[in-house]
């Protein structure tokens, strides 16, 4: 598919262009029928009344119209007349043409306005639709980029006796990080975050802990995270089904009764921060078993939502991204025992 991007400063400048023409030649058309029937009082003043005057004064005068030699010149009388009723039939013409011309110039006037809007509107419409086809081609070649990038990173890493998944993990995302933000479409002042965590014992079992982070404010990576057991929170939930767990609005009221926090894990900003969620499990082995998750988070409605059908969709696809990489470097470092 081969995309056309406009240049948003010319398509305005000629938005603009266009309605200052349409402006200019309406304004013109109807100012001149207006004005018209304005001085419509003087034509029947100058012309009919006028003419009527002047054919009258003629009438009046004595002798004929043409004098007695035979000549065929008119005399003062005859011209009178003529010229008056020359007049007349002028100004009655006229009248006629503005009393039944006027209305339907104006209607035409008004009905082309229309047109016109409608046109800019259907123009505009076009052109939102381009520049939103535009995007989206940019951010499948950012999500290209991501998916190249992350390989590169995770076949450098696998050549470092000492690399552990952590550090994998955590080097791929900070390495495709633009990509990943441009992909997804994480906009300045958005409060966003990806994650990646990993299933590991403890002295109570299975616990997910946090491995790696890439977040809007990069000094949140630093910070101790919080670790999840099974059925706590979404990741938590994810890991027990298997499942995608996608969400576009976590204040929504059976979000917290499907997903619940428990005290200890509750924090005062999260109704705030994670409105928008998508947890994506990453398996292993032919028993598809749950070795970690990817969660990724916004503080936007709806920037991850479930829609299959819709090829423009893909923030979620990112997620799956970071998920199949992630798994492909957990694999790996599986078959080396790390």
């Amino acid at each position: 598919m081969v995309i056309v991007v406009l240049d948003d400063d010319c398509m305005v400048d000629e938005r603009d262009s266009l309605r200052l023409h349409r402006d200019r030649l309406m304004s013109i058309g109807i100012g001149w029928v207006r004005r018209v029937r304005r001085f419509q009082k003087w034509i029947n003043v100058a012309c009919v009344l006028g003419g009527a005057l002047l054919s009258g004064v003629g009438g009046g005068m004595e002798g004929a119209m043409v004098p007695e030699t035979g000549a065929g010149i008119l005399t003062l009388k005859g011209l009178c007349i003529l010229l008056g009723s020359a007049v007349v039939f002028l100004g009655g013409l006229a009248l006629l043409i503005i009393q039944d011309e006027a209305p339907e110039l104006l209607a035409r006037a008004a009905a082309l306005e229309g047109k016109a809007q409608e046109f800019l509107d259907e123009r505009n419409g076009l052109t939102a639709r381009l520049e939103g086809l535009a995007a989206l081609d940019r951010r499948r070649l950012e999500l290209i980029d991501a998916n190249r990038t992350m390989r590169e990173a995770l076949e450098q890493t696998l050549l470092v006796p000492e690399a552990d998944a952590g550090g994998a993990a955590q080097g791929m995302i900070d390495l495709a990080g633009r990509y990943l933000i441009s992909s997804i479409g994480f906009e300045t002042g958005e409060a966003w975050a990806i994650s990646i965590f990993r299933v590991e014992a403890d002295q109570h079992g299975e616990i997910l802990n946090r491995i790696a982070a890439l977040r809007a404010d990069r000094l949140d990576e630093r910070r101790q995270a919080r670790s999840w057991r099974r059925n706590e929170g979404f990741v938590g939930a994810a890991w027990v089904s298997n499942r995608d767990t996608i969400i576009e609005d976590c204040r929504e009221p059976q979000v917290a009764a499907d997903y619940p926090v428990p005290a200890g894990c509750r924090r005062d900003y999260d109704a705030d921060r994670y409105r928008s969620m998508a947890v994506i499990p990453i398996r292993l082995g032919a028993e598809r078993r749950v070795w970690g998750l990817v969660a990724a988070s916004s503080d936007r409605i709806g920037r991850f939502r479930r829609d299959p059908g819709n090829r423009q969709v893909q923030t979620v696809d990112t997620v799956r991204l970071v998920a199949r990489m992630t798994g492909l470097m957990a694999a790996a470092f599986s078959r080396t025992g790390i």
